[in-house]
């Protein structure tokens, strides 16, 4: 199962504009714990270890500094329509990366860019940058309340002018706005390339670009999602203690590889200073796993800070179907269901294939 990590690069730093580039990006999230996942029959002084999950893509949180041109003087109003062909292109800068790395084009996502639009466009007209939203939500949450049922994994950025008034600008200079940031982030150099690792995942299948003008400048963020499964409508909202069906099915040369239930607290409402202090996002942390299944899931337990956690099982049939029941935690919550998968010829190639946030 596979951690989250986000580093922040600012981007341009000028008299009248900066830029600053967000990343969450896919890591290990499991090596800390996966080794306390054993077989229920091993006794404890012949524990058998579960292969952890192979380490991906770990980010730095230590900023990368560029001089870029400011921002022009001059501001004219960015037409909508002209806004929605930026991100079009977007796309294709990405995808003309993906193809020099030998890799499959990520295709629009518009359920992806409907969950950044609101976010982006706040961050614009209030002057921030932050992964989460004022409402004190991030990218899981936003994706899972306008429908998401894929993986979603954010790149973002701002070019902030600091004064305000800000109204807009060109086709024209948007485009070379966010080709600089998209150059930038796939210029970076190991360790600190979180950004470029996100755009170059291979796991990705598709992605929704959300580009926002307002009083402080131009925000925008990629949303890319990994589609592997089809998976059935999860509520949005549910009782604590009750329990949710999470069924679906796995498109075929793939497995599931673990289904896990992690809770963390409700979003509170955050400033805009406390906005501008944020740095990484992540899933929660694994000792706030409260279930988890696996193909013969019920031989094996976790063990977390709450104690002992035993497995359920979880298969699916020879079409891909399955389904299973998972309890929420009975308190008021966020509870995040995650589903893993792994290629059938390669059972260390473990990624995301789908997260979606209850609230309750």
């Amino acid at each position: 199962m596979s951690k989250k990590a986000v580093s922040v690069s600012i981007i341009s730093i000028s008299l009248i504009a900066f830029s600053i580039i967000a990343v969450m990006n896919n890591s290990s999230w499991m090596d800390t714990f996966l080794h306390k996942i054993y077989p229920i029959n091993i006794q404890p002084s012949n524990l058998q270890q579960i292969k952890p999950i192979k380490p991906t893509n770990k980010t730095s949180l230590t900023p990368q500094i560029i001089t870029t041109a400011p921002l022009p003087a001059a501001s004219v109003a960015t037409k909508p329509e002209s806004i929605l062909k930026v991100e079009r292109l977007v796309v294709e800068l990405v995808n003309q990366e993906r193809s020099k790395s030998g890799l499959s084009p990520v295709t629009w996502d518009e359920t992806a860019a409907k969950a950044a639009r609101k976010h982006v466009q706040k961050e614009a007209d209030f002057g921030y940058i932050s992964h989460w939203g004022m409402d004190g939500s991030k990218p899981q949450l936003r994706y899972s309340r306008v429908g998401g049922l894929d993986a979603v994994d954010e790149n973002e950025s701002v070019t902030l002018w600091p004064q305000g008034g800000f109204q807009g600008i060109s086709q024209t200079e948007l485009l070379k706005i966010v080709t600089d940031l998209e150059a930038s982030m796939i210029d970076e150099q190991p360790p600190n390339n979180g950004h470029s690792l996100n755009i170059l995942d291979s796991h990705h299948t598709g992605v929704g670009i959300a580009i926002a003008i307002g009083k402080y400048g131009v925000a925008m963020a990629q949303e890319f999602t990994n589609h592997y499964a089809i998976i059935n409508p999860v509520p949005l909202t549910a009782s604590p203690g009750s329990i949710i069906s999470l069924s679906g099915r796995i498109i075929p040369g793939y497995k599931i590889t673990g289904i896990y239930a992690l809770w963390e607290p409700s979003p509170q409402p955050m400033s805009k200073d406390q906005l501008n202090q944020t740095h990484s996002y992540s899933d929660p942390p694994w000792d706030d796993l409260h279930f988890f299944a696996r193909p013969n899931g019920e031989q094996y337990y976790v063990t977390t800070n709450s104690g002992r956690i035993l497995g359920k099982d979880i298969e699916a049939d020879a079409l891909g179907n399955f389904a299973i029941n998972i309890p929420m935690l009975n308190r008021h919550t966020l509870d995040y269901l995650t589903l893993e998968l792994a290629p059938n010829n390669n059972s260390e190639d473990k990624f995301f294939a789908g997260q979606f946030v209850i609230e309750h």
